[in-house]
């Protein structure tokens, strides 16, 4: 055995690789503990390793890599070290273990191996897919070397001359600083001069920045500029689209990225390292959704320049006619000001962007609880619960059907109608929703359609609120009375909290197939469809083109965020109520032994029987075979 103490970046940089090599023809390193501080009497900070060699065995031994964190105590790190040594996987808060052999050379570096960096850059996968930065970013040479090419520079800008970008130029807020009197200028050729859209990569990092990399990107008043060596140059690729280039730029500024380009360790940022960096590139849905985003901060700023304009032409004119003009042309930014503010109310969201079912059931809720504390009140809060567990229940049940997979829980409510005198309830509801948050709808691919219905009830906060509710169900069932006030205001909390984690439904848009006409040589159907989000059913419908034909015209589909169309019935269905006459969602209520099955409203528990459904609900398994 052999203990040595060494600088840290003989164990983690590059250029040592060969001493590394060298070592581990005759010795297998088995512990390696990483420190710092500024020991005397230098008085400089310094990094070391202590390593432990042992002579290599025909079985390998496990690898321990331990870092000593400044900002805990002795006694901390001398326990989470003791129990590290006894460990023969996994993590501790300060070190890890390597159990199967590195290849010679390799470093050694903390970050490079810790088993909670490679789990986030796994994690990366599930924005779409990771590539090399190199292959969708071309890394530029520098244009000008600051001490090799010194005869090049000047201090000041003369003829054909350009400003040469430092390190420093590149800021943090994501913006090339303006020139100073430190800036130097310089005669280049064209074919080294930056061009707009580049992203500048600041170089040399300080090691206490906690941040990611310093990126900005050059805009037209930033040239022309060529670019020091102390900045690494990345050009998009031409395929690349303006929003996966956002996500690019975002990414590399978090602390992540930084980590994964230089391992934790060191000052500088090798071109070569990100050329190798696994970035992140959107899928079609994620896409979809930047390119909304960036929509909205277009739309945004755009507002904002406009309400900057009006003030400063306002403020040209006389008082008289500027305070006219502020009132008159401020009164349509105003009312986008206002509407905007409305979005940060979930309660507005919900009324405006949660499917009909949901939102109008929900402005009932508001309604009645603007008044006294009231068992109206308290049965509206229970019956939007159950409304919207069996919404997306039924959504859940939609999304299982596509995947081939069969939900146990749809067992209990086959079970219910099979007998002819039970529906399904709160419980069975929640059931199906409970199964598809499990480990067997777990393995479905994010692309999957409505996958996102498996999250509603995920968590514990969710599973609780929803529990919580069912409870407050059973008491109002049987008769249990307590507290009025005090069991409305947990139940409008839970129901809230249940609200918030179904937010996916406003992407999941509930649509009325009004008509559908097919062009076989177009191979195209256009169809005439009402989008049935927010609390009112009257609702204008619109045309859209879609490249199948089978569809049902008449009946109810959830548009996902592709467009796809996914087919409700005989799961949900929509008709007018022969109650009340207002346009209504239906779901199977009763299956007697004979005759129609009877309906149950979403939006206002209204019946009706119809005659046609007892086939279609064999089909998918609500009712067993004939």
């Amino acid at each position: 055995m052999l203990l040595a103490i060494v600088p840290a970046n003989t164990m983690t940089d590059v250029g040592s690789s060969q001493l590394r090599a060298l070592i581990a023809q005759d010795w297998q390193p088995t512990l390696v503990v990483f420190a710092h501080g500024t020991p005397p009497p230098t008085q400089h900070f310094v990094e070391v390793a202590a390593i432990m060699l042992r002579r290599p065995t025909s079985d390998p031994q496990p690898l321990r890599i331990f870092r000593v964190s400044t900002n805990e105590g002795a006694e901390v790190l001398e326990e989470d070290f003791a129990r590290l040594l006894k460990m023969a996987g996994g993590r501790r808060t300060y070190g890890y273990v390597i159990r199967d052999p590195l290849p010679p050379g390799e470093s050694l570096a903390f970050d490079r191996h810790d088993p909670a960096v490679l789990e986030r850059r796994s994690a990366l996968a599930d924005l779409g897919r990771t590539v090399a930065l190199g292959e969708i970013f071309d890394v530029q040479t520098p244009g000008v070397h600051m001490s090799r090419d010194h005869q090049l520079l000047h201090n000041d800008a003369g003829t054909g001359r350009i400003r040469v970008l430092t390190g420093r130029d590149v800021r943090r807020s994501g913006v090339v600083a303006p020139p100073d009197e430190q800036t130097k200028w310089a005669d280049v050729p064209k074919e080294r001069r930056l061009r707009p859209g580049d992203l500048l990569v600041r170089s040399i990092d300080r090691g206490s920045d906690p941040d990611g990399l310093v990126v900005a990107e050059v805009q037209v008043e930033d040239l022309p500029a060529v670019a020091a060596h102390t900045v690494i140059v990345l050009r998009p690729n031409s395929s690349l689209r303006p929003h996966e280039i956002v996500l690019v730029k975002q990414f590399l500024r978090l602390p992540l990225a930084k980590t994964l380009a230089t391992d934790g360790v060191g000052l500088h940022v090798r071109p070569s390292a990100l050329r190798e960096l696994p970035v992140p590139q959107p899928d079609e849905t994620l896409s979809s959704a930047l390119v909304d985003l960036n929509g909205a901060a277009d739309r945004l700023n755009k507002w904002r320049t406009e309400a900057v304009s009006l003030v400063e032409s306002a403020l040209s004119e006389e008082p008289k006619a500027a305070r006219a003009r502020l009132l008159r042309s401020g009164r349509l930014l105003r009312m986008r000001a206002e509407a905007a503010a409305l979005l940060d109310d979930h309660g507005h969201a919900v009324r405006t962007r949660y499917p009909h079912p949901v939102a109008y059931r929900w402005r009932w809720v508001e309604a009645e609880m603007s008044g006294e504390p009231s068992f109206q009140a308290y049965d509206a809060v229970l019956e939007a619960a159950e409304v919207l567990l069996a919404y997306t229940a039924i959504v859940a049940m939609v999304m299982a059907r596509h995947a081939g997979f069969e939900v146990g829980a749809v067992r209990g409510i086959r079970d219910k109608f099979a007998g002819g005198s039970a529906g399904p309830t709160f419980a069975d509801w929640a059931a199906v929703l409970t199964e598809v948050a499990g480990k067997k709808f777990q393995r479905l691919a994010d692309d999957q359609p409505l996958v996102e219905v498996r999250h509603m009830l995920e968590s514990s906060e969710m599973r609780d609120a929803c529990a919580r509710l069912a409870g407050y169900r059973n008491d109002r069932a049987h008769l249990r009375r307590g507290d009025l006030a005090m069991q409305l205001q947990d139940a409008h909390s839970k129901l809230q909290t249940l609200l918030a984690g179904a937010d996916f439904l406003s992407d999941l848009r509930l649509v009325y197939l009004q008509d559908v006409r097919w062009d076989a040589f177009r191979k195209v159907a256009t169809l005439r469809l009402q989008e049935l989000m927010g609390d009112h059913s009257v609702v204008p419908s619109r045309l859209m083109e879609y490249p199948s034909n089978e569809l049902e015209q008449g009946s109810l589909y959830i548009m996902d965020a592709d467009s796809r169309l996914h087919l409700l019935r005989p799961f949900l269905i929509g008709k007018n109520c022969p109650t009340c006459t207002q346009w209504s969602t239906f779901h199977a209520e009763l299956t007697p032994r004979e005759g129609a099955v009877a309906l149950k409203s979403l939006e206002h528990g209204h019946t009706m029987k119809d005659e046609t459904l007892r086939e279609p609900l064999r089909q998918v398994g609500l009712l067993p075979p004939a």
